[in-house]
């Protein structure tokens, strides 16, 4: 079994005793595990507005256990992780455990560095995360402090229970993808990252504030409800370029009845199946054409739209622009 041990707090430090844990070096922030270990990577990475994150995509060749040790030091991780579990998983906060078999785990959290925490998983596990951890006082910067101190209290009080409070939705892992790919070369890198990485922690703590101004939230599903509906939506967000599959098919995949599926559907993620489906498509579109590489024309093509001004009224419904206004004057041109 691979354990590690460590505190919560430098991450740039982290890289370091992950690399001599792991007996292998650090290129650029970044270190790849050992064929023994796993497939993949491990980095960090630090934006100018004082922000540090860490990256992670590996394959585990054995079972593992990694433990977050308690510190004085009072920081705040924010955790956007995709676990898929071939056997048994164990997540503990403090004295608090869930366990779960063969579990498939997209979910943003918040621990503290207060609280001891750990992950223990089994051979063949994928973990792909980001990481970002942050002091109370530099939270305060960007949200009101009173309401900072008091949601950060009450949440982290909920412990494990927390878990599963926010799914890991397409807009999340689309602004994930960015921050685990944006190219080295690509001059406005860091930009990107510090923009992708406060749009997460905005989005997160947003949602947070309005739930935990009700004493009385708690997300009315089962963990088993919640398990199966990230099931669905992982399927119809796989692919949002082909042709959803029908309420009939996706009810009886996650075999429950349409009625009940639409219902928890929408209390998970907001919005009634289909309309979240074409809200991910719409972003995808968003996302191409942000690149400069591609026409109006040919995104509306490949999302299956036969006729460009139907794509227009969608794009323009969902954003409020129209879609050439995304375009550089030389790409409309073209």
């Amino acid at each position: 079994m691979f354990e590690f041990d460590y505190t919560d707090t430098n991450y740039e430090q982290l890289v370091h005793e992950m690399s001599s844990a792991l007996k292998v070096p650090v290129h650029n922030d970044q270190l790849l595990f050992p064929e023994a270990i796993g497939a993949g990577s491990f980095r960090h990475i630090h934006v100018p507005n004082g922000l540090h994150a860490y990256i992670i995509d590996c394959t585990m060749h054995q079972d593992w256990h990694i433990h977050i040790k308690k510190s004085a030091e009072e920081y705040y991780t924010l955790r956007f992780d995709e676990l898929t579990i071939p056997h048994l998983l164990t997540i503990a906060i403090g004295e608090e455990k869930v366990r779960e078999k063969n579990p498939n785990k997209a979910l943003a959290y918040l621990t503290s560095s207060l609280y001891n925490w750990s992950y223990e998983g089994t051979e063949g596990c994928t973990y792909k995360g980001v990481n970002i951890v942050f002091s109370k006082q530099w939270l305060t910067q960007y949200f009101d402090a009173e309401r900072v101190e008091e949601v950060l209290s009450s949440y982290i009080s909920l412990k494990a229970e927390s878990i599963n409070i926010v799914p890991l939705d397409a807009r999340y892992r689309r602004w994930m993808k960015t921050i685990c790919h944006v190219e080295e070369s690509n001059p406005l890198r860091i930009t990107v990252l510090q923009n992708r990485m406060m749009l997460l922690i905005e989005r997160f703590f947003s949602s947070l504030f309005e739930k935990m101004s009700n004493p009385a939230y708690r997300l009315p599903l089962t963990h088993e409800d919640i398990a199966r509906v990230m099931h669905i939506e992982r399927l119809l967000t796989r692919n949002v370029l082909q042709t959803p599959p029908s309420i009939q098919q996706l009810a009886k995949i996650a075999a429950v009845s349409e009625s009940k599926l639409k219902k928890d559907f929408k209390t998970m993620y907001s919005f009634p199946i289909y309309e979240y489906f074409q809200k991910a498509r719409m972003h995808a579109a968003q996302d191409k054409l942000l690149t400069g590489k591609y026409s109006v024309k040919e995104v509306a093509m490949e999302l299956g739209y036969s006729n460009l001004s139907n794509f227009t009224i969608a794009f323009k419904k969902e954003f409020g622009i129209l879609p050439s206004q995304l375009l550089s004057p030389r790409k409309l041109s073209d």
